[in-house]
């Protein structure tokens, strides 16, 4: 068998090379990693996009993806993937943009739903707030998955108190992402029916400050802690007996608000238990099914 042989600064060549890539990818995760703590100046768009003069047939699902916090470039793609299929098989349309602005009265009435693509960060000014307020206290629907909740810093009372009804406190590490056990608590709600009573999921376990249960929501599927480690560095993030992972609410009796913490890694967007969850909870949110749970 013929050696080979590699010129020595060939080798230094590319070891460097490797370092250099090594040392890009620590910045950029280090500055993603900042960027999770909130601690960042957000940027604000002010120039709202143009809309097709047609948008559509309804329900229309809005797809909203802008992050001054962590980003989450696969689970994002992935998401946004499967909403849109979902989309096409069921007649709808979905719009997807980043671009903030679009939270003004007369662009969000054009929209039954939003999706809250891993949405993190503060990334409303206040006058889009409040537009986002009014959208959701008239009857507009909200769906939202992992990192829509997946911020330290609270930026927004409304949004934290009222319309996720949580605080999120960590997730694990070191593993980050474990296999564990969830509970089937509604298998009447659109987005849970299909789901059996106990199930497997490998995910990014988020924690949260306390129960949404006592905060008028329905709890959909719970996490049984004693099938992972709820541990971050030596942070305990156990909630106990009662650690809601999906759940939904009526805001005001006319919002309709939904919330999944499933959906750190874009394979979880792939799985056909999850695209069918996503398509109950966006027809739910949307109006289609009458009963506001």
């Amino acid at each position: 068998m013929m050696k080979q042989y590699y010129p020595r600064h060939g080798r230094r060549t590319g070891f460097l090379i490797l370092a250099f890539t090594a040392v890009l990818s620590g910045c950029d995760l280090a500055q993603n990693i900042w960027r999770a703590t909130g601690n960042v100046d957000p940027v604000y768009d002010t120039i709202a996009p143009e809309l097709p003069a047609d948008l559509g047939p309804r329900p229309r699902v809005l797809i909203f993806s802008k992050t001054n916090g962590f980003r989450h470039d696969e689970a994002i793609t992935a998401a946004r993937a499967s909403v849109e299929a979902i989309a096409l098989k069921r007649g709808w349309t979905s719009y997807n943009t980043e671009n903030g602005a679009i939270f003004n009265d007369e662009q969000l009435a054009q929209f039954d739903v939003i999706f809250g693509n891993n949405c993190t960060g503060d990334n409303w000014n206040e006058d889009q707030r409040s537009a986002f307020k009014r959208y959701m206290e008239n009857g507009g629907g909200f769906v939202g998955v992992h990192g829509a909740a997946g911020t330290r810093k609270r930026f927004w009372d409304w949004y934290n108190t009222d319309l996720l009804k949580v605080d999120f406190v960590g997730h694990p590490m070191f593993p980050q992402i474990q296999n564990a056990t969830i509970i089937t608590e509604d298998p009447e709600h659109p987005a849970s029916q299909h789901f059996d009573e106990r199930w497997q999921h490998e995910d990014e376990w988020y924690s949260f400050a306390e129960s949404p249960r006592d905060h008028a929501v329905k709890v959909l599927a719970t996490l049984d802690e004693a099938s992972y480690k709820a541990q971050a560095f030596t942070q305990d993030l156990s909630m106990g007996s009662d650690h809601p992972i999906i759940w939904a609410h009526c805001l005001n009796g006319k919002g309709r608000v939904f919330y999944s913490a499933l959906g750190h890694e874009g394979r979880t967007y792939r799985l056909l238990a999850h695209q069918t969850m996503l398509e109950g909870a966006l027809a739910w949110a949307a109006g289609l099914e009458e009963q506001c749970f």
